[in-house]
């Protein structure tokens, strides 16, 4: 079987003990559960980075505000970007208020829809105004 090695993502077999890349244990992860977390927003694969997110605002993880941010602003998927402004809201990340209102009025209309949730989850948007702009 396939694993990715959780430090530097290398893929490797599931026999390996050791990830031939960075020698890290792959039988033993130190790291708490919130850092595994985050860390899978560095995953190879987009699929690994959009359920990271959604986690990641299922278990209120403040701390992944700033790689979040990072994967708004950054990432290639538009969907992992679209699940960052969606875990951003989920956790209440104030610091990401002016990144998420600059997603107002951009052409990606449901980036758009995604921004005001998650503000109006921050509380920065009123109830009832998270109708586009444009009508």
């Amino acid at each position: 079987m396939i694993v990715f090695c959780t430090e530097c993502w290398h893929e490797t077999d599931s026999s390996h003990q050791i990830c031939p890349r960075c020698g890290a244990n792959l039988a033993v992860n130190p790291h708490t559960y919130e850092e595994k977390l985050i860390s899978a927003l560095d995953h190879p694969l987009p699929a690994a980075r959009v359920r990271a997110c959604w986690l990641i605002g299922l278990n209120k993880v403040p701390a992944a505000a700033p790689r979040l941010m990072f994967l708004v602003e950054a990432d290639p998927d538009l969907f992992v970007r679209r699940a960052a402004v969606q875990a951003l809201g989920k956790i209440h990340a104030q610091a990401a208020v002016p990144l998420l209102q600059s997603l107002i009025g951009q052409e990606d209309h449901q980036m758009e829809v995604e921004a005001r949730k998650s503000l109006h989850l921050i509380q920065v948007i009123p109830p009832g105004s998270e109708q586009s702009s444009e009508g």
